[in-house]
């Protein structure tokens, strides 16, 4: 099931964000122990991790909360390139043991290897039990690039056609400062319970209204309309990204 919600600003946005992890983490704790989150890198999601880290430190069950990424570029972990260096400024260092609690991608390696170390990791941590599909985290961060790619699936990627394997190196288009990745792969994405895609600014003006024209067909243009989930896969945008001349329905209206 796919949601869209539009918001005024990026810190409406957030705060609805804040809100939905807040619910998710509620709902998972308590049942299974721990809460697991998966977080994106980018500018967009800074803001959200500044508000867990401050606003709503006491809102979430951070004791049994266990951090994952959907990708990272490869850089020594304090580049300023990295996902994980953002997430740990923004988020990670302001909550009590939350570091010790957190598995990075290990950009500093050979991509391959970090690839293939991560996907390990990630078996031993959901493991696939009696033959069921196995549920990763209970709740995905992504981002939408302005070509539609997200985490480091790009339109065209070979990455975009695996079924098996959970974690893969891959290379971002020439353009990009950091063209070696590793990212997770779609068989590990969907298989998180609720995945929140975080869109705004005006630069994404032109994908979303590609993707909103594409409609279905979407998917074969476009990584991150492929996104599916266990649960739900809700988009976040922000009026920017939506257009100036879009009408913003309230938060949590129905989708679109």
């Amino acid at each position: 099931m796919r949601e869209e919600s539009v918001f005024t600003d990026l810190d409406a946005l957030s705060h609805a964000a804040a809100d939905m992890i807040a619910e998710a983490a509620a709902i998972a704790a308590a049942p299974r122990g721990r809460f697991t989150i998966a977080l994106s890198g980018g500018g967009t999601p800074r803001h959200l991790y500044h508000l867990l880290a401050t606003e709503y430190v006491h809102r979430l069950p951070w004791a049994t909360t266990h951090v994952f990424f959907g990708d990272e570029r490869c850089v020594p972990p304090d580049h300023p390139d990295s996902n994980y260096a953002m997430a740990r400024d923004a988020l990670l260092v302001h909550i009590p043991g939350l570091e010790s609690r957190t598995r990075r991608i290990e950009g500093e390696r050979v991509p391959s290897d970090g690839a293939s170390r991560y996907a390990e990791m990630l078996h031993r941590e959901f493991p696939n039990t009696q033959g069921t599909v196995p549920t990763t985290f209970d709740v995905l961060l992504l981002g939408v690039g302005t070509d539609g790619h997200t985490a480091s699936l790009f339109p065209g990627s070979p990455a975009l056609n695996e079924r098996s394997r959970w974690v893969l190196a891959t290379q971002a288009p020439p353009t990009a400062p950091t063209r070696d990745r590793v990212t997770l792969t779609f068989p590990a994405l969907d298989a998180s319970r609720t995945t929140l895609i975080l869109c705004a600014g005006a630069d994404k003006q032109s994908i979303v209204r590609q993707i909103h024209v594409a409609g279905t067909g979407a998917r074969d243009l476009y990584p991150v309309a492929r996104v599916s989930a266990h649960g739900s896969v809700r988009w976040l945008l922000d009026r920017l990204a939506m257009g100036e001349s879009v009408d913003v329905p309230p938060a949590g209206s129905a989708p679109r």
